[in-house]
């Protein structure tokens, strides 16, 4: 059967608009099951500076859009002295889980409600320092930094 005039181009343009319309349903399916959740998000709460031997709390607040996230797998603080910058794992070896981060030195912080965690700690020499918290929730991890200048 040959097509004439308009419909030789309806079907293949109405047959788009329908993969597009089942595509935009999928997709808002997907969302409310649950199988790709926001991202995560770490606002770092600590001080720019603090003084020797002086014991401060170390926070991050985790959200996952509006909602606080109190049950994070892992939260753990590594700092160092910006001078003595920790060497990276090699390519090969991929990201650290959380006992190797605590051989290296890092601290598991404590969840203290309403999607804070937190670890207290106590600077011993003056100088530049880089607070990484590292946070794994569910499948994503992120590792952001801040500067706290000790005195």
């Amino acid at each position: 059967m040959v097509m004439k005039g308009q419909a030789r181009w309806f079907t293949p343009l109405l047959i788009l608009v329908l993969m597009f319309i089942m595509a935009g349903c999928s997709y808002t399916e997907q969302s409310a099951s649950g199988e790709m959740p926001e991202m995560i998000r770490v606002k770092l709460l600590m001080p720019d500076q603090v003084k020797v031997n002086e014991e401060v709390a170390l926070q991050i607040k985790l959200t996952q859009g509006e909602n606080p996230v109190d049950d994070a797998d892992q939260v753990q603080f590594q700092i160092w002295n910006e001078q003595n910058e920790p060497e990276a794992p090699a390519a090969e070896q991929g990201m650290m889980n959380a006992d190797e981060l605590e051989a290296r030195g890092a601290v598991k912080a404590s969840a203290i409600g309403d999607g804070v965690y937190e670890v207290k700690y106590t600077f011993q020499e003056p100088g530049e320092y880089v607070v990484q918290a590292h946070v794994t929730s569910g499948a994503m991890h992120t590792m952001p930094r801040a500067k706290v200048t000790v005195e």
